[in-house]
């Protein structure tokens, strides 16, 4: 059987962007001609996964490690980690079918609902519902639809935006990557340290109001609730962001001892999870 292939919307990264990765990783992945971290170059390039989402079958894969390459290079360059890039909506069975369908439907409205700047925000004040994760789908799945994404934790976020620039360089990087993205994908809104308030305050106005003005769409997650985001960050922002946005309260039991067990029993069995954007 066939790896999964390459999205359309998946293309090489400039020189810029491969080299800026490169030096923030030193361990990062740059020739799948030599190592592939999905098929390790093992037993003729090939691995060994589940054939359909019911994952009772398993069948052995032809690697294509170049494919695998690109979307992680891809996905990398967006801000989103391997970790999330080998997870699939297979992996939200602790999330209530309902909200699935409203995460799944921003995607599928995707056009429409960047072109009237939609924001998403998923909240829950329970750890371990899974939000990030559906954060992380979404993303992928506007990624193939050919949406530019930049994902990162609000503390990244907010350490960018008090970095002194060194050049004129690395402050165009910042607006393209966070200013001026297609969908701004912001993780854990909520979980900075509270000494650094003030900061936080002036950084979301900044952003936020110029990406609300701009109908440019912002995905967040957090555990606060939608009264606590509103009153949490100086208010004026925070309000307009809200009134484009859909709040999504993402319910459950915490699905971290299921993902443990899981992975316990793919290692048992040998199985390679391959980065996959469908």
């Amino acid at each position: 059987m066939r790896a999964p292939t390459l999205p359309q919307a998946c293309s090489p990264l400039s020189d810029a962007d491969f080299q800026r990765l490169r030096a923030s990783r030193p361990r990062l992945w740059t020739d799948p001609r030599a190592h592939c971290i999905t098929c390790l170059k093992q037993d003729g390039n090939s691995y060994r996964w589940y054939t359909d989402s019911s994952r009772t079958d398993i069948s052995a894969y032809d690697c294509d490690c170049r494919s695998q390459w690109l979307m992680h290079l891809w996905l990398l360059n967006a801000g989103i980690g391997l970790n999330y890039q080998r997870l699939t909506w297979d992996d939200v069975s602790a999330v209530p079918p309902n909200i699935v369908e409203q995460v799944m439907g921003y995607a599928v409205a995707a056009a429409r609902n960047i072109a009237a700047g939609r924001s998403v925000i998923l909240w829950s004040v329970s750890p371990g519902t899974g939000k990030t994760l559906l954060l992380s789908l979404l993303c992928k799945a506007l990624m193939v639809q050919g949406v530019q994404i930049h994902f990162s934790q609000f503390n990244e976020i907010i350490d960018l935006f008090t970095s002194s620039w060194r050049d004129q360089a690395e402050r165009e990087q910042w607006n393209r990557r966070v200013r001026n993205v297609d969908v701004l994908a912001i993780d854990d809104m909520g979980k900075e340290a509270k000494g650094r308030l003030e900061m936080v305050e002036a950084m979301v106005d900044q952003i936020i109001r110029a990406r609300v003005s701009d109908s440019a769409p912002i995905a967040i997650t957090t555990n606060l609730t939608p009264q606590q985001i509103q009153e949490g960050y100086g208010g004026y922002a925070m309000s307009l962001l809200t009134e484009s946005a859909d709040f999504i309260e993402v319910t459950g039991t915490d699905f971290r001892p299921q993902r443990r067990e899981l992975s316990r029993r793919e290692s048992e069995l040998g199985l390679t999870r391959p980065i996959a954007v469908v």
